[in-house]
């Protein structure tokens, strides 16, 4: 062999070799970033569960207690001879929420609850802290007023007399097996488990594994017996005394990745922790499947450079398929995202069909009352019913939070919308086992012709699907069927709102408020309504949404204000009896960080008493404003009194009414049209009663039969609005009812 074949081989073998290191090195070094990349992964998913959980804890303590707080308004008069009754009033609660028992303990440890039991707890933790002023929620304890003796938790508050003494100690009772089933959250494929304890340690909550038992102590029963876990036992007691969320690794036989995170109850006076467990080997079951992979191709390549090389190539493609995989997979769903719809939109041949744009009406209700991770599992349900009702040629993707997209087949209309009913019907199916109320789909709909753009196409049919926002009658629209000329008029309107305002078109109604004992007027609401230049009225229904949604409402809010401010001043002045007027006040003002100022000046300007003039916030208005009782409490400090209305249609009424910056409560018309109904009653008695214990003036809205008024005047409502005495009238004519009034 010559010198030159010599030198050329070597340089080949040195090619080789660097090549064969090269991609050992390389193989080493993905196998060591794809186990990182997982175990962060597999950390992060970690603390997406252990916050998920803490809020499913914290939404079923927090609805205890607001629940004890609203029933212990009752039980500030009572005595061991009346006690007995006022507890039987309780029952009707029990079930709902899932209680043993009420219980209400007297100076002195004498204890009556509702079953009947009488018992001296004197003794117990929780009635010496009570009587010390302090809420608590017990760690597991022994039933002492059941002859079983089963596992218990208690939540007790005190009950202060108007000195600030503490009178007795006001608790419920739930069954921690109980109580302990009905939070059992599967996580990591049932591989994870999770559980609460409370400062000391004790495991409160047990969720998903044998190993973890109520009253078991965290420390000392499990991690104590492992001289590993003193590491982790250090962490986690400086986690407890500042209160921080965190993660690492203990051992429990094998080793585990943990994250603590705590979960502030009763109003910030107990704080549990709530510790997600997932073992280390699932992350190694994760990992070794790729890491076997790439061993195997290294061993290949070293013993084959050639076949090596292949292998090379093909797990290159293999992880651009994995990276792809990733880049088209929604993460919640697991099936298509819009990427993915959009690739395989372009991979179809014929794209003649039906482009749907669809979403969840009213979706965030469902995070509201039942917690993200049931909106979560409500989405997942969705995207498995499109699946399940889509053709083996169409196609869908979720797009984000209640966002989906699909393409459906070119067929008639009437099977279109006979497809999208059972859909519908499927999902209104999921809502009802939620018990929220209204949640159902909606769908934009554009027929696409084959040579329209993919953006083009589902803009339409979000235009389309924004329109069904409106029609209370028609759960879809269809972009080729638009009331095209309704959407110029709304924009028209918009356009025409600033000059209508300075002109004065829109004109001020009155709906009177009459006294429920009396039937004499005792205020009014006002209501605004838009004179056309034809001189006919355009329905609050048509630009009330428009002005919501473009953000021009606040001006309006602001018009209003004034034009009633001046208009009490004229009524005064011309010697007429005049009453409180309250006026609507949106989200949009509530923004405004002048807004306060801004109607100070209003009223120093027309001169007008604060005492005639009231507010109007809606509890959806108040939802994202942080500082809303700073700012309530600003208005009524002006000497302004200020109204929740709308009062339950929302999902979050008793932590509202806690803020205690209202003035007076509005019985939705949906609470009044249950009057007849014997829960309906009940729910009404106990808003009503639990409403003027918080000091609080009760209105009722939308008042129609006598059997309501009846019913009202009985339970000692103050007043009532409604077509049974008045409807909205101009306020010419409510003038006239001044002047004879007076």
């Amino acid at each position: 062999m010559s010198e030159t074949s010599k030198t050329v081989n070597m340089k080949k073998f040195t090619i080789m070799l660097s090549v064969l290191l090269i991609i050992v090195v390389t193989v080493l070094a993905s196998s060591y970033m794809i186990y990182c990349e997982l175990e962060n992964q597999l950390k992060q998913n970690l603390e997406d569960v252990a916050n998920q959980n803490s809020l499913a804890l914290h939404n079923k303590i927090h609805s205890n207690f607001l629940l004890l707080e609203s029933l212990s308004e009752n039980m500030h008069q009572v005595t061991p001879e009346t006690i007995d009754e006022t507890l039987q009033s309780f029952n009707i609660f029990l079930d709902e929420y899932g209680l043993k028992r009420f219980a209400f303990c007297f100076p002195g440890g004498a204890s009556y609850s509702t079953d009947g039991g009488v018992a001296n707890l004197a003794y117990r933790g929780f009635y010496q802290r009570g009587m010390e002023g302090k809420a608590t929620i017990t760690g597991v304890l022994i039933d002492a007023l059941e002859e079983h003796h089963l596992q218990v938790n208690v939540m007790t508050i005190p009950i202060l007399d108007d000195n600030g003494n503490v009178t007795g100690v006001f608790g419920l009772t739930y069954d921690s097996q109980d109580f302990n089933d009905a939070l059992q959250i599967d996580c990591f494929d049932g591989q994870g488990y999770s559980c609460a304890f409370n400062s000391d340690g004790e495991i409160m909550v047990a969720m998903g594994n044998d190993t973890l038992q109520l009253s078991e102590n965290i420390f000392s029963d499990l991690l104590g017996k492992d001289s590993r876990n003193d590491d982790a036992i250090k962490m986690l007691q400086n986690q407890i005394e500042a209160k921080t969320s965190d993660g690492g690794t203990f051992y429990l036989e094998e080793e585990n990745y943990y994250y603590c995170t705590p979960v502030n109850l009763m109003g910030g006076d107990v704080t549990w922790y709530m510790l997600t467990i997932i073992p280390a080997n699932v992350l190694q079951s994760r990992a070794m499947p790729v890491q076997n992979s790439l061993y195997l191709m290294t061993f290949v390549v070293v013993v084959f450079i050639l076949i090596g090389a292949v292998l090379v190539v093909m797990l290159s493609r293999e992880r651009k398929n994995m990276v792809l995989r990733h880049a088209y997979e929604d993460s919640l769903t697991g099936g298509a995202n819009y990427a993915r719809f959009s690739m395989d939109m372009g991979n179809k041949r014929g794209r003649q069909g039906y482009m749907i744009a669809m979403d969840i009406a009213n979706f965030n209700n469902i995070n509201i009352a039942a917690g993200k991770a049931a909106g979560d599992a409500m989405i997942r349900n969705v995207w498995e019913i499109l699946s399940q009702e889509l053709h083996s040629d169409e196609i869908a993707g979720h797009v984000q939070e209640d966002l989906f997209i699909i393409f459906l087949n070119s067929e008639e209309k009437e099977v279109l919308v006979e497809r999208l009913g059972r859909i519908s019907t499927r999902i209104n199916r999921l809502a009802k086992e939620l018990q929220v109320k209204g949640i159902h789909s909606r769908y934009g709909i554009y027929s696409m012709q084959g040579n329209e753009s993919l953006e083009d196409a589902y803009s339409k049919a979000q235009i389309a699907r924004e329109q069904s926002r409106t029609q209370r009658d028609q759960y879809y629209t269809l972009y080729n069927e638009m009331d095209h000329e309704k959407l110029q008029q709304d924009q028209q309107l918009e356009e025409r709102f600033e000059e209508s305002l300075a002109e004065g078109d829109f004109e001020v109604w009155y709906q009177p408020k009459y006294s429920v004992l009396s039937g004499n007027v005792v205020g009014s609401e006002a209501l605004v309504r838009w004179r056309d230049k034809d001189g006919s009225l355009i329905s609050p229904g048509r630009f009330i949404p428009l002005l919501e949604e473009n953000g021009m409402i606040s001006k309006l809010d602001e018009y209003v204000f004034r034009a009633v401010c001046r208009q009490q001043v004229k009524w005064l002045d011309e010697g007429l009896k005049i009453y409180p007027v309250s006026i609507n006040l949106s989200r949009a003002s509530l923004y405004f960080a002048d807004i306060v100022e801004k109607y100070m000046a209003i009223l120093q300007e027309c001169g007008v008493d604060p005492s005639f003039i009231q507010l109007e916030v809606t509890e959806s208005a108040m939802e994202g404003k942080a500082d809303i009782s700073g700012l309530l409490g600003r208005f009524r400090n002006m000497g302004i009194q200020i109204l929740m209305d709308d009062f339950g249609t929302g999902y979050s009424s008793l932590a509202t009414l806690s803020m205690k910056c209202f003035d007076t409560l509005k019985l939705d018309k949906s609470l009044i049209d249950h009057i007849g109904e014997p829960n309906g009653e009940t729910l009404l008695y106990y808003v009503i009663n639990m409403g003027q214990k918080l000091g609080l003036h009760i209105t009722a809205e939308g008042v129609e039969k006598i059997s309501q008024l009846d019913f009202l005047k009985e339970n000692h409502c103050d007043d009532i609005q409604g077509f049974l005495f008045a409807r909205p009238m101009p306020s010419s004519q409510f003038e006239q009812m001044l002047k004879e009034t007076t």
